[in-house]
């Protein structure tokens, strides 16, 4: 007679397989463009473009940490025996709240840079911010991260540490969109400032989406 199998099923919610080729996709997105937004935002003197740079950057590092943790969770499993002849497989999810962790800590350090160069940049003379390229890049920058949430949206309800890299290519994309009206705002109305207002607003959209999950991964920690 075998004993009952366990309930607890929340290792086979989502395919850590699939989860690691989610998370290469989008790693491969966000690496490719962070120099082009770099770039661009140097040349063109765009502070808000700057700043997605900066953040895509970070979600760089960011995804490439969530991908080892899943592969060192995947490769430390804890064996359990129920019963006779029944094995129990659970991943050691620990490393992945880690990362989740400290990716959403990456976000307050971007956001505490991006903010403090919008603040200095009020006290300079405006700088002369070419909107065009700003423009095209950020376009590209939207479209780039709206594949990356269309991929890593499966799974981010139930799985942490797929959360925190979702809600990286989601403060990207809403980035993305501020700096579509920071450029339109400079080539219609020559609203320099509104470069600097749109990255103080990236900078909190990203810390309002890293403070909640810093908050949900210490509590799994502590759990």
């Amino acid at each position: 007679m075998h004993a009952p199998h366990s309930t607890d099923c929340s290792c086979l919610i989502h395919d850590p397989k699939t989860k690691q080729r989610q998370l290469l996709i989008a790693l491969a997105f966000v690496s490719s463009f962070a120099g082009v937004e770099l770039c661009v935002g140097l040349s063109s003197h765009s502070l808000a473009l700057l700043a997605e740079s900066g953040h895509m950057v970070s979600d760089s590092f960011a995804l490439l940490l969530a991908f080892l943790a899943t592969r060192m969770s995947q490769s430390s499993l804890q064996w359990g025996w129920i019963g006779v002849n029944t094995i129990a497989v659970k991943p050691n999810r620990s490393l992945e709240t880690w990362a989740a962790l400290l990716n959403s800590c990456g976000l307050v350090v971007v956001t505490v840079w991006i903010a403090w160069e919008a603040i200095a940049r009020f006290a300079m003379p405006a700088p002369d911010i070419a909107s065009q390229p700003m423009l095209i890049t950020a376009i590209v920058g939207l479209i780039i991260n709206g594949i990356n949430i269309a991929v890593l949206h499966q799974g981010s309800d139930i799985d942490l540490n797929l959360r925190a890299a979702f809600l990286h290519v989601v403060a990207d994309a809403l980035g993305a969109v501020g700096v579509i009206f920071a450029a339109i705002a400079v080539a219609a109305f020559h609203w320099v400032w509104a470069d600097s207002v749109i990255s103080l607003a990236i900078a909190a959209l990203i810390l309002g989406s890293a403070v909640p999950l810093i908050g949900q991964s210490l509590k799994q920690l502590r759990g």
